[in-house]
Order: structure tokens, then sequence, then C-alpha cells
């Protein structure tokens, strides 16, 4: 505690009146924490830990509300942002810290330290406010002891800010989770003292529900050509899991399809791995059954539309390469592509076009019914 007390004593005196009257939001610290060196304490002091590392970043941006509350429960300054928190955990053991604010959308704060058998420390911290900013945040930090200084970090390559809903860190471990609602999680993993951006399923991507069945009614299965865990297109009453339990608050955040199909709803999802045909959905819950292990469709039910908004013209190949055979070319925009089969790199797509089948280059395909795609 005594040096928290002093580092807050410090970063306090260094802090005008009208720098904490302000309300910084997210967005705003993202911009000014790569050009700021974080004062630890003196040169040659002992290795730190997550509470110093955290202490130093709430306060320097403690114009934040959430950053505020954190550093008042460090130093306890103020019983009054203590009384807007719903949950604080410090586990020093872990160097690991969290702070979530009352408020109805999820408004946290977490924060993770590693000391590595090299001798290199480092810190990371990610914010979540959707009040603020749409966007998680997340920084990077090494803390480099011998100096007595925490220094911004170059953020890994891959990252992409538009594909992520947040970030979460781990109380042990390497690696911090990259969470999509429509796609498969991502992982940062610190190797080496570097922390490296590793794509899960690189090949996932985006499509909606076109399902020629009259009926109206498309099967979901635990497997390629397994057994039937779900049916799209059924209300919500008659669930083919009978045993499902009612969803709890937790899970509604996950949830991917409308609650209830009236006839007229278009579903989207996320597909990866594809399989002979077969693709596997990203899901926490299909048609308002829990998904437990995984779920599979087919193709044949599948649609995404092109992306040739100049017109272009595309050509599908016979391989998934520039330097094969051109089997057939999409000269117009078309709606009814569906998706076959795809690489591991996620770089081209087999496709079913009126046009014929073949490879084309998944940049040019949309997954997005309702609009066009970037």
């Amino acid at each position: 505690m005594k040096k928290i007390t002093i580092l807050a004593l410090t970063l306090f005196s260094l802090l005008s009146l009208s720098a904490q009257e302000k309300k910084l939001s997210l967005y705003g610290i993202a911009q000014n924490w790569r050009d700021t060196e974080y004062v630890l304490c003196a040169p040659g002091g002992n290795t730190h830990d997550v509470s110093v590392c955290m202490d130093c970043f709430a306060h320097t941006f403690v114009d934040n509300p959430m950053l505020r509350a954190l550093a008042s429960y460090f130093t306890g300054d103020s019983d009054s942002y203590k009384s807007q928190v719903a949950e604080f955990k410090l586990d020093m053991q872990n160097g690991y810290v969290k702070i979530r604010m009352k408020s109805k959308d999820l408004m946290e704060t977490e924060g993770k330290f590693w000391a590595l058998p090299n001798g290199k420390e480092v810190f990371v911290v990610k914010m979540i406010n959707p009040d603020e900013d749409t966007l998680p945040r997340i920084f990077f930090f090494d803390v480099i002891n011998e100096e007595g200084v925490m220094k911004p970090a170059r953020e890994p390559d891959g990252l992409n800010y538009g594909f992520a809903d947040n970030f979460i860190l781990p109380r042990t471990g390497n690696s911090i989770e990259v969470f999509s609602e429509y796609y498969p999680s991502d992982h940062i993993v610190l190797k080496d003292g570097v922390f490296v951006y590793q794509d899960s399923a690189p090949n996932a991507i985006s499509c909606y529900l076109s399902d020629p069945d009259p009926s109206g009614i498309t099967n979901v299965r635990d497997a390629p050509g397994g057994k039937i865990i779900a049916r799209l297109g059924e209300k919500l009453a008659t669930p083919v899991a009978q045993t499902a339990e009612k969803a709890t608050d937790e899970e509604e955040e996950y949830v991917d399809w409308p609650e209830e199909y009236d006839g007229d709803s278009i579903f989207m999802f996320s597909i990866y791995n594809p399989r002979n045909g077969w693709w596997q959905i990203h899901a926490k819950k299909i048609n308002g059954t829990p998904v437990e292990n995984e779920a599979w469709i087919h193709y044949s039910v599948l649609e995404m539309r092109t992306r040739n908004y100049g017109g272009q013209s595309l050509n599908l190949y016979k391989e998934p390469s520039a330097d094969s055979p051109v089997v057939a070319v999409i000269r117009d925009q078309e709606a009814g592509v569906r998706p076959m089969d795809m690489t591991p790199d996620g770089e081209w797509t087999k496709v079913k076009a009126k046009a014929g089948t073949g490879w084309i280059e998944t940049k040019w395909l949309c997954g997005n019914p309702y609009t066009t795609c970037p």
C-alpha cells in the first residue's frame, strides 16, 4: 500500500482540477494513451504488480468515470464513486483486477499483469462502455522496472476492433479472448513477451438462410448429416430440444436470431469450418434451443450476394487461384450465390451461382441481405 499511496499523491499533484471535471470517453483515452509514458516509481524499485499498474493508468485518466471509481478503490479517496460500483475484484496472486459499474449496459474495466520468466513485465487494460463507445478498447503496455515507467506497446497485428464485441482477460494463463457475437472467438496470446493475434477461424463468413423447401422449415444438425437439434422457421413454443432449460439473462446476451419467427424474418448467422458441403454454425442458441456442442447446416439452404456494385465482371475459377481456368463469369449483381466450400485462409470461396459453380475471391461476397457490404 505504501507504493500505491506515494504513486497516488504524485499523480494527483500532476492532474489539474479542470481535467478532473471532464468526462473523458473511451475514444478520447484511446487517442491519448499511445503518447503517454506512465511514471510508476523511482528507477530501480521492486517488481510492480497489477494494483500499481492499474492505479497508474486509472489516475492518468481519472476524468473517466470508470477509472475514477477504480482509483477511489485503490486509494480510498471517494465513497461517492465506490457507491456506483456493482463489482470489484482484485486477485493479486494472478495479477488480475476487474471493476463493473452499476448500469443498464455493460460498463467494466479489466486489468491483467504478467511478470515473465525473462524478467520482462507486461500489462493490459480492457475497457467497455456502450454509453460512450460502440467498440471495446484494449491497451497494451511494457513495464520497464529499471526506469520506473510503463510504456504503451504496439497492438498485435491482425487486431480489428470492428469485429470484436468484447475482450475477455484471463484470471490465469496467457490468452485474451476476442469475443464476437457472430464469429468464433479469436485470441491474443502472449508468447515470449510479445502479444500475437490468433484468428481461430479465418474461414468464417456471414450468410443468410434461403431454403427452397416450401414447408419453410430448415433443419440444423449436431454433425454433418447428423441428428436434428433445431428447426429454423418453427415457433419457439415447439423447440426440438424439449428438455432445454429456459435461457438465463446471461444467455440472452448471445441470442443470434429473432425470439419468435413470424414467417417474414430472415435468419443471418456466421458459418465456418466447411466439410463436404456442410458448414458449422457459430451460435450459442438456435431458435430458442441452446447449442451444447456443435450445429451444422447444408450449403443448399444458404445464400450470399455478390459485391460487384460497380458493374464488375467476377470470374469463377476451377481451382482457388487466379491462375486457374475460368469456368464461368458473374456479370451482374447476384443475390442467390450459395457458398459450398472455402480455403483454410478464407481468401477463396467455392460457390454455386446462376452462371455456374467455381471458386471466387471471398472479398466479392456479402452475407447481409438488407444492405451493401463495405
